[in-house]
């Protein structure tokens, strides 16, 4: 866990390097306590076509910042930003501080996204003309807006200097954190737990369209081995939300889910929890019945042995299934799950 000092030395670092004509408009964050409740989206269309799907291999916030120098160039829909299009990315963000995390964690994204950026610094400031607020701790219903994130470094473990940073907004978002999965890691246990994920990203979206924003980029939100959230389950709420609620579906241009390692597969990560739980219990058995000799003791190499089995599908394969347009195509033809219209 990284020291007080630290921190304010990543800070200080990353602030000493930002131009001063970036702080002509500040940076800063906004709390919103119950997104899906509390804020008026209005539609800005009546179309309710669900929106282009993208599904891609790359650091997320470089594709964001890629895709909003393109559409600017493109001058495509830029009436709320000024002639500048920004696209936000939503943020698996730790619940308690900026870029915490549990202890014996893998490093998370939103660490490594505050070393190469003003990311940290922003979800300390509050809005120079609001109210004070608490900005932390981020329970699942609520979520930050940071308007302005200075991207200084890119990606990488060199992290190469920006001769010109970009920014972009970011919405941090906590996850839910090892929910209890069956289907050896495809569905959630929990219906509770389920629902809990569905408000979380649905207050994201909402988020996303009360700042106007029309597009965003997501990257593994929710995956891997710190959230292990089930990844086929996930992605039909990301898909099921988008098509069908009916605050959100038809405001969206288009949608990037960026996967910054294409070979992370989650539902692997529940194969060899199984397994080893498997393995334990083996053990244990045998133990009492008093026949774990050494030459039934089960070993790593016969128990790679036993399950003889091809690797599950990566999480980015599985999106690619799930937002694939014959799949998108199919699920429009069929009743809506989104039961209780918001």
């Amino acid at each position: 866990m990284e020291s007080l000092d630290t921190s304010r030395q990543v800070v200080a670092g990353i602030k000493n390097s930002i131009p001063p004509d970036y702080f002509l408009v500040p940076s800063y964050s906004i709390k919103h306590d119950n997104p899906t409740t509390d804020l008026v989206i209005s539609r800005r269309t009546q179309n309710t076509q669900p929106p282009v799907f993208k599904i891609v291999h790359g650091d997320p916030v470089m594709v964001a910042i890629s895709y909003a120098m393109a559409d600017t160039a493109s001058g495509a829909n830029q009436a709320f930003s000024g002639g500048r299009v920004r696209i936000p990315f939503i943020s698996a963000a730790y619940k308690h501080r900026p870029a915490g995390s549990h202890p014996n964690d893998s490093p998370s994204y939103e660490q490594n996204l505050c070393k190469r950026s003003n990311l940290r610094l922003t979800l300390t400031t509050l809005r120079p003309d609001g109210p004070f607020t608490r900005l932390y701790p981020i329970s699942a219903t609520s979520g930050i807006y940071s308007n302005k994130v200075v991207i200084n470094l890119g990606p990488g473990e060199y992290h190469e200097s920006h001769e010109s940073p970009h920014h972009l907004p970011v919405v941090s978002v906590t996850p839910l954190r090892r929910p209890t999965v069956k289907g050896r890691g495809t569905i959630y246990s929990n219906e509770h737990e389920k629902n809990t994920m569905r408000e979380t990203i649905c207050g994201a979206l909402r988020i996303c369209l009360y700042h106007n924003y029309d597009r965003v980029v997501i990257g593994d939100f929710g995956l891997g081995s710190v959230y292990s959230n089930p990844p086929q389950a996930l992605a039909e709420i990301w898909r099921d939300l988008l098509l069908f609620d009916p605050v959100l579906r038809g405001q969206f241009a288009y949608v990037v889910f960026a996967f910054e390692d294409p070979t992370q597969s989650t539902t692997q990560y529940h194969w060899d929890k199984l397994l080893r739980c498997k393995e334990y219990q083996r053990s244990r058995r045998l133990a009492a019945e008093g026949t774990c000799s050494a030459s039934t003791r089960p070993t790593a190499e016969q128990s790679h042995s036993e399950v003889d089995e091809p690797r599950a599908p990566t999480d980015l394969a599985i999106f690619l299934s799930v937002f694939h347009p014959d799949e998108i195509e199919r699920v429009l033809q069929m009743p809506s799950p989104i039961r209780v219209a918001r």
